[in-house]
């Protein structure tokens, strides 16, 4: 069974056809929900998830995380259809893990808000060809009702971090190798924020299902010159693969926005 809740659907109603790529394809989602949901909840999951993919967080340890890349083709978003009772939007993907589609299934079962999900279709337009980047509703069923398989870590990290676990805050410290302008102090916020969303479908380190408190969650922010902090007063998530995830949002931003000197992390 499922480890989370709103996922009986999941059981027969769901389908999945995709092969992983570095190369960009098209993924269409298709879901179906019990009823018009009364708040767009359908744009704000599949927002989460293409920002996700942009930000390095949906490649593993499958494709380098500057490979991940999303873009809506078509689908709700902005007016018509965002209340479904049924949504189908067509993306363009690239440096997709297999393994991110669980993530993909587990954030868009919210989409109906306080209806549930159905059906789910997971189509891209890449053949199966059996390799282990191709992937089955089987093996994606497999994976929700497992507490421990999750996204791994890109394994070739270009700056150290050292690691001091602990049970429920977290403390993230990033030393860049050059001063921290208003503009990196604002990507380096956002994507302390992001990752949260990314992994709010994590279940905790008992593998229990976590309900997000933001007041508790959110972290507060301080910097120097060269030194940004967050501190989260509740990470109740899986630490492991909370950590693997935000490594990866780490060495994106690394390549991508400013080198990153060294990185020190409680949990």
């Amino acid at each position: 069974m499922p480890v989370l809740y709103d996922m009986e659907f999941a059981a027969g109603g769901l389908l999945v056809a995709y092969r992983a790529s570095a190369e960009p394809q098209e993924l269409t989602i298709e879901v179906e929900t019990a009823g018009t949901a009364e708040f767009p909840m359908s744009v704000a999951s599949l927002r989460a998830l293409i920002e996700a993919i942009n930000r390095g967080a949906a490649g593993g340890a499958v494709f380098d995380p500057l490979l991940g890349a999303a873009e809506r083709i078509d689908g709700p978003w902005e007016a018509e259809g965002v209340l479904g009772p049924a949504y189908r939007w067509r993306l363009r993907v690239a440096g997709v893990a297999p393994l991110f589609l669980r993530n993909v299934v587990e954030e868009l079962r919210r989409a109906g808000a306080d209806h549930p999900v159905t059906r789910m279709s997971l189509v891209g337009t890449l053949p199966l060809d059996g390799g282990e980047l191709s992937v089955r509703e089987g093996l994606v069923r497999s994976w929700l009702d497992d507490r421990s398989t999750y996204l791994e870590a890109w394994p070739h990290r270009e700056f150290p971090v050292d690691v001091e676990p602990t049970d429920h805050v977290a403390n993230l410290r990033v030393e860049l190798a050059a001063s921290i302008t208003p503009g990196i102090r604002v990507e380096l916020e956002a994507m302390s924020v992001w990752w949260l969303n990314f992994i709010r479908n994590y279940v905790s380190e008992d593998g229990l299902e976590v309900i997000m408190n933001p007041s508790k969650t959110l972290p507060t922010f301080g910097s120097s010159r060269t030194e940004f902090r967050a501190h989260y007063a509740e990470l109740p998530y899986k630490r492991a693969p909370a950590r693997a995830l935000l490594e990866n949002l780490l060495y994106r931003f690394h390549r991508r926005v400013a080198p990153i000197a060294r990185v020190a992390l409680k949990l």
